[in-house]
């Protein structure tokens, strides 16, 4: 019994002590806000050191926001954001009034509404922000007022502003350009080609009067170039003999000229002392879209196998793709060339040859 008594003495002792140091019994803590906002995200466009970036905030009030409440959005500031501005407010519901205010290391975008928001779901974009310019996670005020201006919810949203990260990869360029001979008995755009060939040779053979004869290749590219590549074909000069006598381009061309418009195959004129009409090898290529690709590519495939002659300065495209290629797809990685001649009766005797030199030019 004598404890007891001595702790019922001990309780007015402490309450007279408390009184004489603070004049008054401390109220027990309450928050202003008795409920909280919650589902709350702050959505920023570019969280990179010093740049500008939208900021969108959604959330949801656990209480209705009454006609003359708002919606405070506390950005920290020193250091911290800056360039806010009223223009750059956007707020859900529409709001009768747009402020902003700094206030210490503070700076405040309010959205002020004229009539009651009986909806609970919420947004805020706030655009034109300028990241601090020091990395940290920064926290970012959301509050909710009725309009005595008490406080009713709250919640701190939390963003990281970090430098950028730089990610890198490399893709080396390659290109593979195969040529390829093929056999007598191939087709080719409907026409056959009645000659051997080899990747480095196209032989017509003993070439007789009003007998065209046909070589063929077949040429394949594989490359990754992002824009694609071309392919053109040079001959030094004119299928030349020994004696110097030519067989001209096609058709019927002048020495070193030849018809660069494609066209179907015809005979050489073969008139007596126009030397140039005498015979003549012009070739066909079998990719159906050059002509899409602007001035120099021609259409070889327009009613038929159409053929065109080559000169000594001119390289002539013959295959192109505007990307990437696999070698084995027809317009884009492949591609079949015939090269076809045919003489008359007063073509020169003599053994001819001419060197044709292939060109696959990528672009990456």
């Amino acid at each position: 019994m004598k404890t007891k008594k001595q702790k019922r003495v001990l309780v007015p002792i402490l309450i007279f002590m408390i009184i004489i140091m603070y004049g008054f019994l401390p109220p027990v803590f309450q928050a202003v806000a008795y409920n909280s906002i919650f589902h709350a995200a702050d959505l920023m466009s570019d969280t990179d050191l010093g740049q500008t970036a939208t900021h969108t905030f959604t959330f949801e009030t656990a209480s209705s926001t009454p006609a003359g409440g708002y919606w405070d959005i506390v950005f920290p500031t020193g250091p911290g954001f800056s360039g806010l501005a009223t223009t750059s407010v956007t707020c859900a519901y529409g709001a009768a009034g747009i402020t902003e205010q700094i206030v210490g290391n503070n700076d405040t975008v309010r959205c002020l509404f004229a009539g009651s928001q009986t909806a609970t779901s919420s947004q805020v974009v706030v655009t034109d922000v300028v990241n601090p310019t020091v990395e940290n996670e920064y926290g970012i005020w959301i509050y909710n007022y009725d309009d005595t201006g008490t406080l009713r919810d709250r919640v701190r949203v939390w963003v990281g502003i970090f430098s950028d990260v730089w990610m890198t990869a490399t893709v080396n360029s390659s290109l593979d350009f195969v040529i390829s001979g093929t056999s007598t008995g191939a087709t080719v755009s409907g026409e056959t080609c009645t000659q051997d060939s080899t990747a480095t040779t196209t032989p017509f053979g003993d070439l007789s009067a009003g007998v065209p004869s046909t070589v063929c290749q077949t040429l394949n590219v594989t490359t990754n170039a992002d824009d694609g590549y071309t392919v053109t074909v040079f001959q030094d000069h004119e299928l030349e003999s020994d004696s110097g006598s030519n067989i001209n381009s096609f058709n019927n061309s002048q020495d070193n000229t030849g018809s660069t418009t494609p066209e179907l195959w015809t005979q050489p004129l073969n008139q007596l002392d126009n030397y140039h009409t005498y015979g003549h090898m012009g070739l066909h290529t079998d990719d159906s879209d050059l002509q899409d690709y602007g001035t120099g590519y021609e259409d070889f495939n327009s009613g038929g196998a159409l053929y065109a002659g080559l000169n000594s300065s001119d390289p002539m495209p013959i295959m192109h793709h505007t990307g990437p290629s696999d070698g084995t797809t027809q317009n884009v990685g492949v591609t079949h060339i015939i090269y076809k001649a045919e003489i008359g009766s007063l073509q020169e005797a003599g053994d001819y040859e001419s060197t044709l030199t292939y060109i696959c030019t990528p672009t990456f």
